[in-house]
């Protein structure tokens, strides 16, 4: 109810606002069109005093023109500063028409000119001047003009009142007012109304053809505005919103009114309505209540006789309960049968877990014996790769062995050479010393010949001849020796040549050492690889046997609490009261499926002494945490056996 009124108003009040723009559109353009023609008759008036421009006397037609347009006074203006008044009245002795504005305006417009407002000299009124030139523009032979109190257009402006509280004022194209209901702001600004009226608002609405909304006096109202044809004047109608509303404000009012009655007795007659609709029901939920919070009787049923929607529901609850009986039934027997499956999977998963337990403990074995089995390898090819280096190293010496002694060969033999032509030399010096000794001796025969004279040089072959015979003494000595030395030399060489033959023997033989050592140490590497792969065989099927382990703890926490789990739903089905012929049919529990497993022969250990280590931590976490997850009741950590 209340969305139609809301629609309605929302439309009415557009339409309204839609006519009332209309209207008021009219209305100004009607104000418009009147101050227009006012002002052309006047300006009509005008053109005619043109005519008497040049005549001799001007002056009966300007008093014809004063009466018949109704002009304060008429008159010409002429470029030679003449004036002729239809009117005697006191002026200045130098009155210049030629610098008056309305000659001024009217001699540079082409047709009549209508002047801004201005208070009048002689009679101190508000008035305006039309005026407009004789001859054409640029060659002015004479301006006429005529003023025009306003007064009348004053108060045809101000007696523009479509409501009590609107009004209308008259301004020309620089924002000055000309009429106004308030005197007071006649020939003032059109800011002095409003703040937020200008002359751009004023000017965009008139030609926008649309209202503007605008404040003035703390009331808010609709300004419209239209242009007075043949002039730059403007006509502007201010219309109280509030007094062009009321009819629609009242309108909302009646109807809001009859909204909240009508919304009030409905509400009545369908609470009546509702109310009589429960009464059945509150039958139905009394009885879902107590299936709800009693002893889970489904043997109830509702009366669902007639052919209403009460009785559609009573007839769909007892439908629903049948279902859910049947149902219930139907879990009741599965879940005796599950509870039975449970018992046998509980029995075979510690019967699997035993023997797996058992393998494990075995693998334990073997792979404690493979690791031992495997560092003994590595400790054999790391010790035959020692060996390996060291006779590397012995046939590199003895290499370099050989070698030194075939130096101790060739030099031996350069020995041998040297002292060979040492004894050359010796044989030379041994001539030499010979020589000399005759050459003495034939000189001390020669000094004995010459008597007295040759005494002197006879003492000086005397002793050259000692010194002759005693190098010759020493050349004898020195060949003993180095013929003693040649031969020492010659036995050290043959000594030296056996050392080397016996050095090459041996570089040979370490050399073949070296080779065995090297292929003995090829096979122990290949031997420690290959155990090595065995032990990661091993390793990895011991990983996976504590895996397998761990698997077959969750398995048989996750059967423990399944079998919880079943005993569980079958305590809670039993809460319920079923018939009793198909309840004690349910009850019977379905023949087991399955034989139980036998029971697990653990195999022999293997025969190391390495005690078994504890059952992987991961792989136990992991059951461990797989079997909380399935139910709260399943072991923890600490209840996983070790082995």
């Amino acid at each position: 109810m209340i969305a139609v009124v809301g629609a309605n108003f929302i439309t009415t009040r557009s339409h309204t606002l839609e006519s009332l723009n209309a209207q008021m559109a009219q209305l100004s353009q009607s104000y418009s069109a009147e101050i227009a023609v006012w002002i052309q008759a006047k300006k009509l008036v005008v053109g005619s005093i043109r005519q008497a421009a040049d005549a001799a006397d001007p002056l009966p037609a300007l008093k014809a023109a004063e009466q018949a347009g109704g002009f304060d006074q008429t008159y010409l203006g002429y470029p030679d500063k003449r004036a002729v008044f239809s009117q005697v009245r006191v002026r200045k002795p130098d009155y210049d028409p030629t610098v008056r504005p309305w000659y001024v305006k009217a001699s540079q417009t082409s047709g009549a000119i209508v002047t801004s407002p201005y208070i009048g000299a002689s009679n101190g009124k508000l008035q305006v001047t039309v005026a407009e030139a004789a001859g054409a523009t640029g060659s002015t032979t004479a301006v006429a003009g005529g003023d025009v109190l306003i007064d009348t257009l004053v108060k045809t402006v101000v007696e523009i009142k479509p409501s009590p509280s609107s009004f209308a004022f008259l301004l020309d194209s620089k924002g000055i007012i000309i009429a106004h209901p308030d005197q007071k702001l006649t020939l003032k600004p059109v800011s002095d109304l409003s703040p937020n009226v200008s002359i751009e608002l004023l000017t965009s609405t008139e030609k926008s053809k649309l209202s503007a909304a605008v404040q003035l006096a703390g009331r808010d109202g609709l300004l419209f505005v239209s242009k007075i044809e043949g002039t730059d004047w403007l006509l502007a109608i201010v219309l109280d919103k509030a007094e062009a509303t009321q009819a629609l404000s009242t309108m909302l009012t009646v109807s809001a009114v009859t909204a909240l009655i009508v919304s009030g007795l409905a509400a009545l007659l369908l609470a009546a309505l509702i109310a009589r609709a429960l009464q059945r029901l509150a039958t139905v939920r009394d009885a879902m209540q107590e299936i709800a919070t009693g002893d889970g009787d489904l043997t109830r049923r509702l009366d669902a006789e007639g052919v209403d929607e009460l009785a559609q529901i009573a007839s769909a609850f007892n439908l629903f309960v049948d279902k859910i009986a049947k149902v219930l039934m139907e879990i009741r027997g599965a879940s005796e049968s599950v509870k039975v499956a449970t018992s046998e999977i509980a029995a075979g998963n510690a019967d699997l877990s035993s023997r797996t337990e058992a393998q494990a403990g075995s693998l334990e074995e073997t792979a404690s014996s493979m690791e031992e089995l495997t560092s003994t390898v590595k400790q054999n090819a790391d010790n035959a790769r020692q060996a390996n280096q060291l006779s590397l190293s012995a046939s590199s010496v003895a290499v370099k062995g050989g070698d030194v002694v075939a130096q101790v060969v060739e030099t031996m033999g350069s020995i041998k050479g040297s002292s060979s032509k040492m004894f050359d030399i010796i044989s030379v010096i041994d001539g030499i010393a010979f020589q000399t000794n005759i050459l003495a001796l034939n000189a001390a025969v020669e000094a004995a010949r010459a008597g007295e004279q040759g005494r002197g040089f006879a003492v000086v072959a005397s002793e050259v001849r000692n010194l002759a015979q005693r190098s010759a003494g020493a050349a004898k000595e020195i060949k003993t020796l180095i013929v003693d030395s040649v031969e020492k030399v010659d036995l050290g060489g043959k000594l030296v040549d056996d050392a080397g033959h016996t050095m090459g023997e041996i570089v040979n033989s370490i050399k073949q050492v070296a080779d065995i050592m090297s292929e003995i140490t090829a096979a122990s590497q290949e031997q420690s690889s290959g155990i090595e792969e065995i032990n990661t065989a091993i390793t990895h099927m011991d990983e996976m046997t504590q895996q397998n382990a761990a698997l077959v703890e969750q398995a048989a926490a996750a059967a423990e609490s399944l079998q919880e789990q079943a005993e569980a739903l079958s305590a809670t089905v039993a809460t319920f009261k079923l018939d009793h012929a198909d309840a004690a049919m349910a009850s019977k529990p379905r023949a087991a499926t399955t034989a139980p497993a036998k029971p697990a022969t653990k195999p022999a250990p293997a025969k190391f002494n390495n005690a078994p280590r504890k059952l992987n931590n991961s792989s136990a976490n992991a059951a461990a945490n797989s079997a909380a997850s399935s139910s709260s009741k399943a072991k923890s950590d600490g209840d996983w056996e070790e082995f």
